[in-house]
């Protein structure tokens, strides 16, 4: 009887996947792991408070782990330490998170794979490995077409008085905060980034307001600029999505593509279903 586990970790959850003969068994969502923000002593303990009750007792024949912050060998080596310790019998891959997400868009194909959430990434696939990569700077210095980025722009927009004022009386009534208390809330909090991230569901509920459709679409326009504009070959490729802002604003998402000569291929919220699938054959 073959067994595989896949997980798909980020840093606010991880969704763990039970596949037994190809059939999914167990499917539960826990709390998100980042090597880079645990400590190494702390590791094992969080690691094991995040494994699912049902899953004790389990013993995958192959475990798949496709995570964020597993871009160094060291973070690989000590996430595959952790599934040794609960799983020893188990053969154990990991890999990072942008890897999961060009495995779920293209398989063995080739094509250009993107990240558009929280943050942002993109890379080269040519079915078997990322050949390419532009490097992503994070929320301060980069990360554009995410919701971070978007959420800046909104800001830099509000804050600065260049909205109009249908967008500003929207904006300070969505957040319930006055002008202030927003620059208290980024600047004080200590949370400013998930908070930035946030305001990508303002523009979500209100991305039918010109001043937000426009925004949108320069995050997407500065995306391919900074990122996937600066790949070889590019317009030769298919090109794929995986994450909340590229789903929920795929209709603009597509049109600034089209406009740069590329073709989307396939816009996914997440990465766990195209990974099933080709772990059911794989």
């Amino acid at each position: 009887m073959e067994t595989k586990l896949i997980v798909d970790s980020g840093t606010t959850k991880t969704r763990w996947v039970f596949l037994k003969n190809g059939e999914k068994t167990l499917d539960i969502t826990t709390a998100g792991f980042n090597p880079y923000y645990i400590t190494k002593n702390k590791a094992g303990f969080f690691f094991r408070e995040i494994v699912p009750a049902p899953l004790s007792g389990l013993s995958p024949g192959f475990i798949y782990f496709y995570g964020t912050g597993c871009s160094s060998g060291e973070n690989c080596s000590l996430v595959r330490s952790l599934f040794y310790n609960s799983f020893p019998e188990s053969d154990i891959t990991v890999c990072h998170d942008l890897t999961g997400t060009a495995v779920a868009l293209f398989g063995k194909g080739k094509g250009v794979a993107c990240i558009l959430g929280t943050g942002s990434n993109s890379c080269v696939w040519d079915g078997k490995t990322v050949t390419e990569n532009v490097p992503s700077l994070g929320w301060m210095l980069g990360d554009e077409g995410s919701g971070t980025y978007l959420g800046k722009l909104i800001l830099a927009e509000v804050l600065s008085g260049k909205a109009d004022k249908e967008l500003q009386y929207l904006f300070y009534r969505y957040t319930k905060m006055d002008f202030t208390e927003v620059l208290h809330k980024l600047y004080n909090s200590g949370e400013a980034n998930r908070w930035i991230a946030s305001l990508s569901r303002f523009a979500e509920e209100y991305k039918d307001n010109r001043e937000i459709a426009r925004l949108i679409r320069k995050n997407f326009e500065d995306f391919y600029r900074e990122q996937i504009g600066r790949y070889d070959n590019i317009h030769n490729l298919d090109i794929g999505f995986i994450g909340s802002v590229a789903y929920h604003f795929q209709d603009i998402l597509k049109e600034v593509m089209l406009q740069y000569g590329l073709h989307v291929s396939k816009i996914l919220k997440e990465p766990m279903e195209g990974l099933i699938a080709y772990h059911k054959n794989n």
